[in-house]
């Protein structure tokens, strides 16, 4: 086998906690170790890098368990002689578990070593990469191997010429970057250079992560295989929506691995794994780590790929045909950042008796009540449990319009939500803060009319398709003022108008269960959607939300 391994492994490029541990293993693996559980050693060296870095959030930096690789390399099928990218091949993990994964299908050890390629920004971090697969290839093949394709850089931009379409599969874990928050978003220049590469699918919020999975099907062409681990908001985020549309017009999605909240240690995040391939069927199949439930769904198009989560969450699937939309008969609006400065500064408490415009936040939103003095709400820093706001005689010009146009009747509408919640605000009495959604109708008398359509079964499951995971967890989500806009309204019906009698009278008495069922069934009538699966979903998490 030549000269020693310890000589071999270039200790100084290493951190000292990682050359340690390898230098050991490898001696070990010099003296005969073929015990399976170096495996676990291996993919721990990772682990002691991952520990050795600071601050996650900034870097994107958040190294995958091998187990969770594992997993989502068996998910991929890669085959023997498959050329394998990891574009963010952070210390190898996800090389490691294809290595081990064609080494049980016979392929060679040199073969297979050959057969990967990476890249990662941190030197270091390459260099972790590149001595656990030599170490792996110690103890598969008793050979020490050089680990050729595994290089330094900036994958959006730094990609060898040759790695494009000659990729067979491109697996991995990319960072996390969203372009909301200072710490994470980028700087001028690397935006720019990234809008010139990726023209039209390149948006200012979308999140470092979505870019990897463009590139990665730039590496593969459309015959090969992307399965990357993403936020599960970006599934139904609108920043993502021009890259969804392209990649399903490419190599679309096939699969959907779902990992929840539980797979990352330093970032609780809900994530996903699209898998992207050659349509085999006309089904997708969707499968959950945390649970290991697996079902067949029919695939999707046009980036509409939150379906897929909303079907693995039990949503029923609801098709809602009508041209008319809610904002043919009602402007949709979400309050701007100026506003919540100037309520902020006129918030007080108060009692049930005053009269003073009432505050309305999100957590006082369920659905058809409103729970002002019932419930403590936490605004501008401060708890409050009888909200008002004080308004002076003469507001800025812009804030006196923008008061004019929300004392008015109107519906509100909560944003985080698993069903939408939506109550009615007739006198035009109650002061909406940001993120609340307001929904004010053309004409008055439509105000029931409407309040039965976005709070009906069908309105909550078509926006859960379409918004599935853009919430805090993969069953929540995030309603936007545009999605909203776009719910398509009920064709005039008996049913229509006896939903809009029902949801007055829900919101207005106290109803027992029987209400809410005939609220639910005659507005599955009015959407032409009888289904009892649809109206027993509804009913469940309509439950979960009264006292």
């Amino acid at each position: 086998m030549g000269a020693s391994t310890s000589l071999k492994i270039d200790e100084m490029a290493l951190p000292p906690t990682v050359a340690l541990a390898a230098s050991a293993l490898a001696k070990r693996l010099e003296a005969g170790d073929r015990a399976e559980e170096v495996i676990v050693e291996l993919a721990e060296l990772g682990q002691i890098r991952q520990k050795g870095l600071e601050n996650h959030r900034t870097n994107g930096a958040v190294f995958t368990p091998y187990s969770v690789a594992e997993e989502l390399v068996g998910e991929v099928g890669i085959n023997a002689r498959d050329i394998v990218c990891d574009p963010s091949v952070g210390p190898g993990v996800f090389l490691l578990a294809v290595a081990e994964h064609k080494f049980q299908q016979g392929e060679a050890v040199p073969s297979i070593i050959e057969s990967l390629r990476g890249i990662d920004i941190d030197p270091v971090t390459v260099e972790v990469a590149r001595i656990t697969l030599q170490l792996w290839a110690l103890w598969r093949g008793e050979e020490w191997l050089t680990v050729d394709h595994l290089i330094v850089g900036d994958a959006l931009l730094d990609i060898p010429a040759d790695w494009f379409g000659g990729c067979d599969v491109v697996i991995g874990n990319p960072p996390f970057l969203g372009q909301l928050k200072s710490e994470t978003v980028r700087n001028p220049i690397r935006a720019q250079t990234l809008k010139e590469k990726f023209g039209n699918r390149y948006t200012a919020y979308l999140d470092e992560s979505m870019l990897f999975l463009l590139l990665g099907v730039e590496l593969t062409g459309e015959r090969g295989t992307v399965a990357l681990i993403l936020p599960a908001s970006l599934l139904g985020s609108d920043s993502s929506r021009l890259a969804r549309e392209w990649i399903d017009s490419t190599l679309p999605l096939r699969d959907l691995w779902v990992g929840g909240r539980s797979v990352f240690e330093v970032a609780a995040v809900e994530v996903v794994a699209p898998i992207l391939r050659e349509a085999q069927s006309r089904d997708c199949r969707v499968v959950s780590y945390e649970s290991k439930k697996a079902i067949q769904v029919p695939a999707v198009s046009n980036g509409q790929w939150s379906r897929l989560l909303a079907a693995l969450n039990g949503t029923p699937v609801v098709h809602l045909s009508n041209q008319v939309t809610l904002s043919d008969h009602a402007s949709v609006t979400a309050d701007f950042r100026d506003a919540y400065y100037w309520l902020a500064e006129r918030v007080t408490e108060s009692d049930r008796e005053d009269v003073r415009p009432r505050l309305a936040t999100v957590g006082l939103i369920d659905p058809f009540r409103f729970m002002h003095g019932q419930v403590q709400t936490r605004f501008a820093k401060q708890k409050f449990d009888y909200p008002v706001i004080d308004i002076e005689g003469d507001p800025p010009p812009k804030l006196s319009k923008w008061l004019e146009q929300k004392l008015e009747p109107k519906l509100l509408v909560a944003t985080q939500t698993q069903i939408v919640e939506c109550y009615a605000d007739p006198e035009g009495e109650l002061l909406p803060s940001t993120p609340l959604l307001s929904v004010l109708p053309v004409e008055e008398t439509q105000l029931w009319h409407l309040m039965a359509a976005v709070s009906s079964p069908a309105a909550s499951a078509w926006l859960s398709c379409i918004a599935a995971g853009t919430g805090l967890s993969q069953t929540t989500i995030r309603i936007r003022a545009s999605m909203l806009a776009d719910l398509p309204l009920p064709l005039p019906s008996k049913s229509w108008d006896e939903g809009a009698y029902l949801a007055r009278k829900i919101q207005e008495e106290t109803v027992d269960e029987q209400t809410c069922i005939r609220f639910g069934e005659v507005m599955n009538q009015a959407y032409n959607a009888p289904s009892e699966a649809l109206l027993r979903w509804w009913m469940e998490q309509l439950r979960k939300k009264q006292p």
